[in-house]
């Protein structure tokens, strides 16, 4: 083993963040990602717990940055929403976020067969748009397109790291397999805040 060379820095620096959406601090020494497919139950209640109390306790603290990793065999729209939510943050971080939550929330209205489930989240995603003020056509343009480019990267990349299942959270390097409870998501926080040199928040250091 050479201990000159640091595993986890090594991790993250084979993950590409350039031109992601994020969460946070930009600017956090703590970054985490979330290596997510939009139809994964489990990737929802990741979801939930990591924008509830984790997320209002260490929003300045860290910064979260969202990768594709759509389960192509067992999740038939989750390819298509991985490519509708890259088109709205291709021009809108936050569109890109509400249609997350969203999704995250309400996955389950998107029901029926193909091309019912595209269609809905189609739908989804230009209402999303239209929200926050997106230019339509370049947006219609880009969902009609499906240009699976930068998903496929997304996806070969993680599996590359080892990345087998959603979610998968990458935590400064330190790899977190399933969606895990608050407290223990928050021990890992904490644990990769004291390595990078900062305090847990004092309201967590507490307990």
């Amino acid at each position: 083993m050479d201990l000159t060379r640091d595993p986890y820095a090594e991790i993250m620096s084979k993950i590409t963040l350039d031109h992601r959406p994020w969460r946070g601090n930009k600017d956090a020494k703590v970054v985490i990602v979330n290596y997510d497919d939009f139809q994964c139950p489990f990737c929802s209640h990741m979801h939930q717990t990591l924008f509830g109390e984790i997320y209002r306790t260490y929003a300045d603290k860290v910064k979260i940055v969202y990768k594709d990793f759509p389960l192509y065999s067992i999740h038939p729209w989750a390819n298509r929403a991985a490519i509708d939510a890259n088109c709205l943050a291709a021009q809108s971080n936050d569109a890109y976020w509400s249609f997350a939550d969203f999704i995250h929330s309400n996955g389950r209205q998107i029901s029926g067969q193909q091309p019912e489930q595209f269609e809905s989240v189609d739908r989804i995603t230009r209402e999303q748009g239209q929200k926050f003020g997106v230019d339509a056509d370049k947006l219609n343009a880009c969902i009609k397109a499906q240009d699976d480019s930068a998903v496929r990267a997304s996806v070969a990349e993680a599996e590359q790291l080892g990345v087998e299942a959603t979610p998968t959270l990458i935590i400064n390097g330190y790899k977190i397999d399933g969606a895990m409870p608050a407290e223990q998501l928050r021990m890992a926080i904490d644990r990769a805040l004291r390595d990078a040199g900062q305090a847990a928040p004092a309201s967590v250091a507490a307990k």
